[in-house]
């Protein structure tokens, strides 16, 4: 888990400077307070003879802060920041106002510097210290009074909140970051996946094309070798037959004869060609061999675990209902990574008393209230337009997508 910091600095172009300036400014209060308050009788030696030391001291403290600001390696300037807070504070005692000041500084940079572990680890140390400065002791010589036990109390408390506040704000600081850093990267996903799979449409439409164009030549050559070939000769035969009619009726008879014969075998050479056409159609990806390629596909491609169960469903359900159960199938996966951000889709399929159930069901976060986009109301409408009907439920436990399509469908 970064530090809050590191968080903050990648977000907020001005935050790392409003550290480094509020930090001296936490400084320049505490000196202040020092140069400006005027000793009792009592500590007036103690105040004197320490004043140049707390200068040097806070000197010091300053320049660490701005070593923990730049540095990457905190742990050993951590240890000696909170050194030089005991030998600032320890003079003056706990209950100085100067103590607190301080002690609430070093909280706050241990907070934004270091990760949630160690943080809480040095504010346990730092509050502990703290409360050793409450007990009575003696400086330059001169003794100093222990700090009232309701004193300390006191400040134990304060400190022990603001330093609970100041970890659950980290907490809360790195978890948004943690989300927006996932949504950050589905996002990316998403986007690479529109991208590969426009450019597999651009593809798939180029390999169409192309295809289309070749198979175009095929039949052109087909027809040319074959059909355009008999036609060529009943032609010749037919016109050799007119010009026979007169001068001799048997020969005229045996070209009218052979014309029929060459129809007859271009109607089954025909007929055949279009019977090798049509099975090379069938042997198409159709049907749950289709489904099973988009799964696999989309797995691989999301990382999402897709079961599928294709229970008593047959091979192929038609052209039109293969088309729709494709596209519910599709839809609900799309809607499962994209909105759900499931890790987990389950597919089932049965058929039942003529009719396929179609279940798509995640284990994504769902919503309180299913509104019906572009992908849900066209997945109503192609359900719709082949009879069927179609439930979209969402609950804590994910998204489900169930479907009803008759089987008694005319191609």
């Amino acid at each position: 888990m970064k530090s809050l910091s590191d968080l903050q600095a990648t977000r907020r172009p001005f935050f790392r400077a409003a550290v480094a300036i509020l930090i001296l400014l936490l400084y320049l209060i505490a000196f202040l307070l020092f140069i400006s308050r005027k000793p009792l009788p009592e500590d007036y030696q103690l105040i004197r003879r320490y004043g140049w030391h707390f200068r040097l001291l806070l000197v010091a403290a300053a320049a660490n802060s701005m070593l923990l600001f730049f540095s990457t390696g905190r742990d050993l300037l951590t240890m000696f920041r909170i050194a030089l807070f005991f030998l600032i504070a320890y003079p003056l005692g706990l209950g100085d106002e100067i103590s607190v000041l301080m002690l609430f500084s070093l909280l706050t940079e241990i907070a934004l510097y270091h990760p949630f572990r160690n943080a809480v680890i040095y504010m346990l140390l730092s509050l502990l210290v703290a409360l050793g400065l409450g007990r009575a002791g003696s400086a330059f010589y001169l003794t100093r009074a222990a700090t009232p036990m309701q004193s300390r109390l006191f400040i134990g408390i304060i400190a022990f909140l603001y330093a609970s506040a100041l970890l659950t704000a980290r907490w809360a600081i790195s978890t948004e970051s943690s989300l927006v850093g996932k949504v950050r990267h589905l996002n990316s996903v998403i986007d690479r996946l529109s991208e590969a799979n426009l450019d597999f449409q651009r593809y798939v439409h180029s390999v169409e094309y192309s295809a289309v164009n070749s198979e175009r030549r095929r039949l052109s050559r087909e027809i040319h070798d074959s059909v355009g070939y008999s036609l060529t000769n009943i032609l010749m035969t037919l016109e050799a037959a007119k010009d026979l009619m007169e001068s001799n009726g048997v020969k005229a008879r045996d070209a009218l004869d052979r014309s029929i014969s060459e129809a007859r075998s271009c109607l089954e050479e025909t007929r055949r060609t279009m019977r090798r056409i049509r099975s090379e159609e069938l042997r198409e990806t159709v049907g749950l061999q289709a489904i099973a390629h988009l799964t696999r596909s989309f797995s691989e491609g999301t990382g999402m675990h897709i079961s599928v169960e294709y229970g008593n469903a047959p091979e192929s359900l038609g052209a039109k209902l293969d088309l729709v159960l494709f596209r519910i199938v599709q839809e609900g996966l799309t809607n499962a990574f994209r909105h759900g951000m499931a890790s987990q889709v389950r597919i089932t399929l049965w058929v039942e008393e003529g009719v396929l159930l179609v279940t798509v069901s995640d284990n994504g976060k769902g919503s309180e209230e299913v509104v019906d986009g572009l992908g849900l109301s066209g997945m109503r409408e192609r359900v719709k337009g082949v009879g069927g009907s179609v439930d979209f439920r969402s609950g804590p436990d994910g998204f489900r997508v169930q479907s009803m399509l008759p089987l008694d469908q005319k191609e």
